[in-house]
């Protein structure tokens, strides 16, 4: 697996960790636990996935994040692989940690979980060509 694979599927990871009961923000950021069950926050709502993959390459590398110039249609790539990897991670979150999941029928949970795993494979084939750059 390339550095850069690696590298984002920790960020979602991240991203996708139920926070703490006891999760208390601060610097004056306020917060509203949800009175439905089932509806928990997960990682950072404070960053987006390109801003904690930036976070997390300065704590690997001890420096600013690589910022060589792509050719548009790389960067385009890589600008894709990151939103599939939002989104995955967001529907990965809503089927296994959402309540309201548990109450659709098994036709639509089934075509959401083939969602998933066409997403799934959708970065790791985004990935691949990322890697090939």
């Amino acid at each position: 697996m390339s550095k850069i694979a690696i590298t984002e599927q920790m960020v979602g990871r991240f991203l996708s960790w139920p926070l703490p009961a006891d999760f208390a923000p601060d610097c004056g950021i306020t917060f509203t636990r949800s009175p439905h069950p089932g509806m928990s926050p997960t990682g950072t709502n404070l960053l987006h996935f390109g801003q904690a993959k930036a976070m997390l390459e300065h704590c690997i590398n001890g420096s600013e994040p690589n910022t060589s110039a792509l050719p548009p249609h790389q960067q385009r790539v890589l600008d894709e692989k990151q939103d599939t990897d939002i989104r995955i991670t967001k529907l990965d979150e809503f089927i296994h940690r959402n309540a309201l999941f548990r109450h659709l029928e098994s036709d639509e949970q089934a075509r959401m979980r083939r969602q998933l795993d066409v997403m799934r494979e959708l970065s790791v084939i985004l990935g691949e060509r990322i890697s090939a750059f």
